[in-house]
């Protein structure tokens, strides 16, 4: 970040802490790391008086308390960690982290936030005990290409740690971490640690009315469908009574790459980068990975296939 962008960002979260925002109102978007949700970020920001919220509950960079870890669970909240919850939502808790996707202009503009979280998928259950006005959204997108570009961009993960303390709540991982510390395989290891902390919730919420479902395959493939889709699900409108939705979704690029690329091995052709880590399997590293979400109990993605299970709903007809 540039000396410029840091302080048109430390200026937004200045402006943004002293603006009303009903908790209640927010826009809330889950996934995982390396999942998208940066790209539909991006796209959701460009609603009239929309401005997004930068990974707020990130471990070192965030507005959360530091007991939380690196993926806080609901498990592990208290009155207290609830009650700092519910004031990020009212948007009083905004740093240069939070505010760095926000310029200046727009947060004198804000009208709602849009909240995205990477590390939060074992709070979706606490959210849904709140009174939102909007269903969360939960974007999921094949977990061999999210651990793939994990292991690609931030390099295998670190197991000399406490588990205990880097993830309070999370007991399934906590017992699991003996066994994980013994596995060689960067992927497959993160692979595990990815079906334990955001998995496991996907299969539950991936169904389910409570949220609304975004699958990265049709937001790559039909983005502005999955638009309409969303916002028909939150029955978005603007306070401006002219202003038009599908007039909206036609004006935003889909093909605009995300900053968090890192790679920038993004492929033009959609299908091809939506195929490419499964095509490149082996029969027998195929088997080995989907051993790893079979022993989970992850049902929602198969190693053969990019498409979600086609028994699960949420998806557009034309989608399917």
């Amino acid at each position: 970040m540039s000396l410029r962008q840091a302080l048109e960002s430390r200026l937004a979260a200045h402006v943004l802490a002293r603006r009303p925002f009903h908790p209640d109102e927010g826009l809330h978007l889950f996934s995982s790391s390396r999942g998208g949700s940066t790209w539909l970020m991006s796209m959701l920001s460009q609603l009239p008086g929309v401005v997004p919220l930068w990974e707020p509950l990130h471990a070192s960079q965030g507005v959360g308390r530091t007991g939380w870890g690196d993926r806080p669970h609901e498990h592990a909240m208290g009155p207290l960690d609830q009650d700092c919850l519910k004031e990020m939502m009212s948007g009083r808790m905004h740093n240069t982290w939070t505010a760095s996707r926000t310029g200046a202009r727009q947060a004198l503009q804000a009208r709602q936030l849009l909240f995205k979280y990477v590390r939060a998928n074992a709070l979706l259950p606490w959210f849904l005990e709140q009174p939102l006005q909007h269903k969360p959204l939960l974007l999921m997108r094949h977990p061999l290409d999210i651990v793939t570009s994990q292991v690609r961009a931030f390099g295998p993960r670190p197991m000399e740690v406490d588990p205990e303390v880097a993830f309070p709540g999370h007991v399934a991982l906590h017992r699991a971490w003996p066994e994980l510390k013994r596995v060689d395989d960067d992927i497959e290891r993160q692979l595990h640690f990815w079906a334990l902390t955001d998995g496991a919730i996907w299969e539950r919420y991936a169904g389910s009315d409570e949220v609304v479902a975004v699958h990265y395959c049709d937001l790559a493939l039909q983005p502005r469908d999955s638009l309409r889709r969303v916002l028909d699900a939150w029955n978005w409108r603007p306070t401006s009574s002219e202003w038009d939705a599908e007039a909206f979704i036609q004006r935003v690029d889909p093909n605009m790459t995300s900053d968090t690329d890192f790679q920038g091995d993004r492929l033009n052709d959609q299908q091809a980068q939506l195929a490419k880590n499964v095509t490149r399997l082996t029969p027998a590293r195929r088997a080995q990975l989907q051993s790893v979400l079979d022993m989970h109990g992850i049902g929602l993605y198969h190693m053969g296939d990019i498409n979600p299970a086609p028994s699960r709903p949420s998806r557009t007809a034309s989608s399917a």
